[in-house]
């Protein structure tokens, strides 16, 4: 399926990638999961098109330090934040280190 948009998603809760990457199936997209941030690096090709789904609160590298390596490294890839236990400050981090894309 080359050319299409994949969706990458990233959380530590298997249930949470089982879950959003079945409803992102059913509507024809292509998703790929990941149980960390390190394995997302790892495996990720930066000239793949697409979108990632980010949990902000993950052991290890979180979200928003993901957002922040990704940043480092040039990286495009628009970011979805996900997260069952958000306040504004975060919220305030991850709009401040994200671009807006016009």
């Amino acid at each position: 399926m080359m050319g299409r948009n994949t969706v990458y998603l990233v959380d530590d809760e298997p249930s949470i990638l089982r879950a959003i990457s079945r409803l992102l199936r059913d509507e024809g997209l292509d998703v790929r999961t990941f149980e960390s941030p390190s394995d997302f690096l790892d495996s990720h090709d930066p000239q793949t098109p697409g979108c990632l789904v980010l949990d902000v609160s993950m052991p290890g590298l979180s979200g928003l330090e993901l957002q922040r390596e990704l940043s480092a490294r040039g990286s495009l890839l628009p970011i979805i934040f996900l997260t069952g236990r958000g306040d504004i400050p975060a919220s305030v981090k991850a709009m401040k280190q994200g671009r807006l894309i016009s």
